[in-house]
């Protein structure tokens, strides 16, 4: 009982202390109070506010870092595949212009009939030069016929036709020899390859830089009148009948991923020298 009252009085005390703050604090007389208690705790409050600081910027810097780390591995993807893609576009704007440039060869002449041909392998030695093409026998290659650029100019020579595929010799190559003349003038000779160039041996005439040398068609290997090549260089003395002429072709055989096979000529002799 002693205990109940007890508590009743301190209940009671505190509503009542409640109640006179309250009133007191309508009247405006806490104010000095309040004004002194926020002078004490206020330095305390920013010193606690400016000593969390770092620490909260901390955790809002990783979660940044991480961010920036995410959008950079994103990016990076993105411009992954935009430089694949352009690399794309640019390998088939390559394969057009050289389908446009074949599709212009093969309707120039009526009679002649050129069979758009891709380039599966390049075979290179010291002394060889060969393609493999995606064209065979069954689809009307023969061993003879003349292989050309997209340009028109002569490149090579059908060696093996496989049913699929077949090889062909380029004039590089150290075992290739056509005879050839220089256009417009009586000056002909045979053109052989070189181990990666033309040299050009006069037979008779003469000739001078910037010459063009076209196939003459003798020996009845290639027909007449193809282009091979534009003599570049003359060397030897001036008085020299048989100089040594370089010829240059305006092929770049590394990057041509078109020929065109001259299905409509057969040679009327042509022997594959091993």
């Amino acid at each position: 009982m002693l205990f109940f009252s007890r508590y009743t009085y301190w209940v009671g005390a505190m509503v009542a202390l409640a109640v006179l703050l309250a009133v007191i604090g309508r009247a405006g007389l806490l104010d000095p109070v309040q004004d002194v208690f926020l002078r004490v705790t206020g330095p305390a409050e920013e010193g606690l506010s400016s000593g969390f600081q770092p620490v909260a910027d901390f955790f809002g810097d990783v979660g940044d870092v991480d961010r920036l780390q995410e959008e950079n591995r994103r990016l990076l993807s993105e411009n992954e595949s935009l430089r694949n893609e352009n690399a794309a576009l640019r390998a088939d704007s390559f394969r057009l212009a050289e389908l446009e440039e074949a599709l212009g060869s093969v309707t120039a002449d009526p009679d002649v009939v050129l069979l758009t041909s891709g380039v599966l392998s390049r075979i290179q030695g010291p002394l060889t030069r060969e393609l493999r093409i995606d064209r065979g026998s069954d689809h009307g290659v023969a061993v003879g016929n003349p292989v050309l650029s997209t340009q028109g100019t002569l490149i090579g020579t059908v060696t093996e036709a496989l049913p699929g595929s077949s090889f062909i010799r380029l004039l590089t190559d150290s075992r290739s020899s056509v005879a050839a003349q220089v256009l417009g003038s009586p000056a002909d000779g045979i053109a052989k390859g070189d181990g990666g160039a033309i040299s050009f041996d006069l037979v008779e005439g003469s000739v001078n830089i910037g010459d063009t040398v076209v196939t003459s068609g003798l020996g009845g290997a290639y027909p007449p009148d193809i282009p091979i090549g534009e003599v570049t260089a003359i060397l030897g003395d001036s008085q020299d009948p048989f100089p040594t002429v370089r010829l240059q072709t305006t092929v770049r055989i590394s990057t041509t991923r078109t020929v065109l096979v001259m299905i409509s000529f057969t040679p009327a002799r042509f022997e594959v020298e091993e």
